[in-house]
């Protein structure tokens, strides 16, 4: 990151990476994100008297046959599709990759209150970076039962941020995000305790790890029965989480990794898919192990012994 001052004809360096990770470039190609405002969310539907883009039932668009003949293009109900789709009679709303980066301003935010009662909002894809700004947004739907922040490169969440917030939210998609410690899903677990869905794959929590185990020392996948018996201690959050997607998050151990969840009471579907765990052992202890689970997925593993998942049958 140097460049030659004009000047003084020296080189002066801006700032220092590894080799392809860092280029320069014109302030006008920098995209740094827009707010999250009142009128972003009107533009994602039209007015119930705007312009019909089919007037008398037709698009201006046709389609040719296979003679080579153009065949005029029908669009029926266009005003009753219309009408069900205005912001203050829809539930659920998408806003992926509109490079949303930020909260609306101070100004704004009695605005928003007319958007209040949206259960699902879809935030995938865009520029968010900050928990703080996050939240933000969030506390702004106190209603949301289901949140999508998938593909956005939020990082690791403090205790500090998650001070007195609270959320009733049923599903949520932290996918392809930055987050790369499981305290942050932790705390999200302790701020959402209504989530039955939680979706965190291709995320790096490789610091899963069984505080049982750390305390005693103990490493070996086979031994150990008193860890089994106490691994329900471990997670006290998610009492109501029934799938959790692990898909790609770096664990290798089934035994520290992946047990910690064993005891969740609703648990009914764990996605362990693309993680470098090659064993799954034998559960010693007659304690229900994974008590409601129906379906686990594995697909992408080097499970050398199949042996172990007859025992989650029993």
């Amino acid at each position: 990151g140097s460049v030659i001052c004009r000047s003084t004809n020296r080189i002066v360096r801006h700032f220092k990476c590894g080799s392809t990770q860092g280029s320069f470039l014109r302030l006008s190609k920098v995209d740094v994100g827009v707010a999250l405002t009142p009128d972003l969310m009107r533009s994602r539907y039209v007015e119930p008297d705007a312009e019909l883009i089919a007037p008398d039932n037709l698009l201006p668009h046709v389609a040719r046959t296979a003679g080579g003949r153009d065949k005029p293009i029908e669009f029926w109900g266009e005003v009753k599709i219309r009408n069900r789709q205005q912001l203050e009679v829809v539930e659920e709303i998408s806003l992926r990759m509109l490079g949303i980066a930020r909260p609306c301003s101070a100004e704004q935010e009695s605005e928003m209150e007319e958007f209040s009662h949206l259960r699902s909002i879809d935030l995938a894809g865009n520029l968010l970076s900050d928990w703080d700004d996050v939240l933000a947004i969030l506390r702004q739907f106190q209603n949301l039962q289901s949140v999508s922040l998938a593909s956005n490169r939020i990082n690791n969440l403090s205790s500090a941020s998650m001070e007195g917030f609270t959320m009733p939210t049923m599903t949520l998609n932290l996918n392809s995000t930055n987050i790369s410690s499981f305290d942050t899903i932790k705390l999200i677990g302790e701020s959402m305790p209504n989530l039955e869905e939680l979706c965190v794959a291709h995320c790096d929590l490789s610091d899963i790890e069984c505080s049982n185990v750390a305390k005693s020392g103990a490493s070996n996948e086979n031994s150990n029965s008193d860890y089994w018996s106490s691994s329900s201690t471990n997670i006290p959050a998610f009492q109501n989480l029934v799938l959790l997607d692990l898909s790609d998050c770096s664990l290798t151990s089934w035994k520290n990794q992946v047990m910690p969840f064993c005891s969740l009471p609703m648990l009914e579907s764990l996605i362990l898919n693309d993680n470098k765990i090659d064993h799954i052992p034998i559960p010693d202890t007659d304690a229900p192990v994974f008590p409601k689970l129906a379906s686990l997925q594995l697909a992408g593993m080097s499970i050398s012994s199949w042996s172990a998942i007859d025992s989650l049958n029993a």
